[in-house]
């Protein structure tokens, strides 16, 4: 874990940040922050530095935005936007992300803010506020892959926590611009004074940058400044003739390589290595990580350097690891097994799409199954088993994020399940939800195919209705067969099929009470999306599937053969 880190603070300390040219800082140059949405930001805070003709960036976060009397809406947010300000990004949960298992889930994080600010056009952030000033090696790296140009934390760790002292200025020569220092918080302690202490080092490049929450913060009291005190400090930037700007407006003062910030090799708050919270999927695959080594660089063919990431060791390790074991990466099985297809945990970390990322941003390992094609050098079929269950409560369950779940809702994380592995080759799935829902489903590999079943049971109080299913076949790893298109895919009533380039081969599913058998060229995938019967508080409803390998030249009579034999039947949405 610790030689991870340390790679991924080389790296990061090396990787340029534009190609242009760097303008001198001007003196007196503040930058004007506010965190978490707070109500007092547009009715109080926006209209004064309106009339100072300040700029600033609003960091937004979604976890308290459900006490409507104290947080922004959406539509609050973007009338911001439209005043000219800055938005910048807080997360949706306000985790700590100094702890790996949050660093795990930034991108789903950020991306959940940024579709609620599209939807009310409010362009993508690129600035963003660590949650609790908290952060890590594991998250900066994440945060620049996701594009952010720019990062404040606190003032810690050069300032205690609790001190009344000032922070550190931020110099773009020596920071990294995805940890932008704090040099004063705006907290119910401090005072004009303080304010001046700070802004007055504003000099020879260095950028003082303040830090509020609400003008005044009703919810959170600590963080509170007093109105009153606060017209104070933009009087006295006025008058001296500060330069107040937004943290977008720092672009052109950051020289085009980063600097060489030690801070990105920091973890704040400070956490002992027998205390740090790993992501489940982590965790589990180090638990038992000769099954898994296996499946990714033998099975799936993974890279050392995959392997690597969805272990969190280096690739040195997983070598290392590997050699100790007897794994060959680059060696091949047989897609089958005992005379059955082979069908295993999907491994995580490569995404199981070619296109259409941003629709499955962090996708959980746990309901993907891989089910290897029965053809040499035919790869493998990625199932998402469910990737998605809707009912009469909104969207109940997602096996990735992208649009709001009604556990995103609630600021609630759905934490990864694995499969279980039966020794015969089959998986088996269950999984319950914070409101009592239980959901599950099983694949049973045989010669042809694999037999499949979802079922869910209702332990909530009240009835479940309209539960539609999205049950997802990704086609990336399968060759021949994963073209960006909509041709050689054939879809009826109850199935959905994908030809091989040569129209010889198919690959088919199926499902009881399909609601609607479609496929995503961009992904690419075929789906055959079934509707669970309503069930009764305690009752538990449950349907049956298949996927399987068909090779000859009618698959329209494939299907109906199959369905028909199966005695499945499709349903109106």
């Amino acid at each position: 874990m610790r030689t991870h880190a340390l790679l991924v603070g080389v790296i990061l300390g090396l990787i340029p940040f534009a190609s242009r040219a760097q303008e001198p800082v001007p003196d007196k140059t503040v930058v004007l922050t506010f965190d978490d949405a707070v109500k007092s930001h547009l009715s109080y805070v926006a209209p004064m530095l309106k009339e100072y003709g300040f700029g600033a960036t609003f960091f937004v976060c979604h976890l308290w935005m459900n006490d409507t009397e104290n947080f922004m809406s959406w539509e609050d947010i973007a009338t911001l936007h439209k005043m000219g300000f800055e938005i910048g990004n807080h997360s949706w949960t306000h985790p700590n992300f100094a702890e790996p298992e949050a660093a795990a889930r930034i991108a789903g994080e950020m991306a959940l803010v940024e579709n609620e600010l599209g939807k009310v056009g409010v362009p993508k952030p690129v600035s963003f506020a660590w949650t609790g000033n908290g952060f890590g090696p594991e998250a900066l790296q994440r945060l620049r892959k996701l594009g952010y140009k720019f990062a404040r934390r606190g003032m810690q760790p050069e300032v205690p926590y609790g001190k009344l002292e000032p922070g550190p200025l931020y110099e773009p020569r020596q920071n990294d611009p995805l940890l932008i220092p704090t040099s004063r918080d705006g907290y119910p302690d401090c005072t004009l004074e303080d304010i001046k202490r700070v802004v007055e080092q504003a000099r020879d490049g260095r950028i003082a940058v303040l830090q509020f929450h609400g003008v005044p913060d009703v919810a959170h009291p600590w963080v509170h400044t007093p109105p009153e005190k606060f017209r104070e400090y933009m009087q006295y930037l006025h008058d001296g003739g500060y330069h107040v700007i937004a943290m977008r407006d720092v672009e052109k003062y950051i020289p085009a390589a980063l600097p060489k910030d030690p801070m990105i090799e920091v973890r704040y708050p400070a956490i002992e290595p027998s205390k740090m919270k790993l992501p489940q999927e982590v965790t589990a695959t180090r638990a038992d990580l000769p099954f898994w080594l296996d499946n990714m660089l033998v099975q799936h063919a993974y890279s050392v350097d995959e392997a690597a990431e969805v272990c969190w060791m280096s690739p040195q390790e997983i070598g290392e690891q590997a050699g100790k074991l007897g794994i060959v990466p680059g060696t091949t099985k047989p897609s089958s097994r005992h005379n059955r297809v082979r069908v295993l945990p999907y491994p995580g970390g490569r995404h199981p799409r070619i296109g259409f990322l941003e629709g499955a941003i962090d996708p959980l390992r746990g309901t993907k199954a891989s089910a290897f094609l029965p053809w040499k050098g035919g790869g493998y079929v990625v199932v998402d088993l469910p990737e998605a269950i809707f009912s009469n409560l909104g969207l109940t369950y997602l096996a990735h994020t992208h649009v709001p779940t009604i556990w995103n809702e609630q600021n609630v994380v759905i934490e990864n399940v694995d499969w279980t592995r039966d020794p015969k080759g089959g998986l088996r799935l269950d999984q319950t939800l914070p409101n009592g829902v239980r959901f599950g489903s099983s694949i049973t590999p045989d010669k042809a195919g694999a037999d499949m079943e979802l079922w869910l049971e209702n332990g909530t109080k009240e009835p479940l209705t309209g539960m539609r299913t999205q049950i997802c076949v990704m086609l990336k790893g399968a060759p021949g067969f994963n073209a960006l298109t909509q041709e050689r895919k054939t879809y009826d009533s109850t199935a959905a099929a994908v030809g091989s380039e040569d129209g010889k081969r198919f690959i088919c599913v199926a499902f009881d009470r399909c609601g609607r058998s479609w496929g995503n060229e961009d992904v690419p995938c075929i789906h055959a999306d079934p509707i669970l019967p309503d069930a009764a508080p305690g009752e538990r409803v449950s349907l049956k599937g298949r996927l399987w390998f068909y090779q000859g030249s009618n698959i329209e009579r494939e299907l109906r053969r199959v369905t028909s034999k199966l005695k499945m039947k499709p349903v109106k949405p």
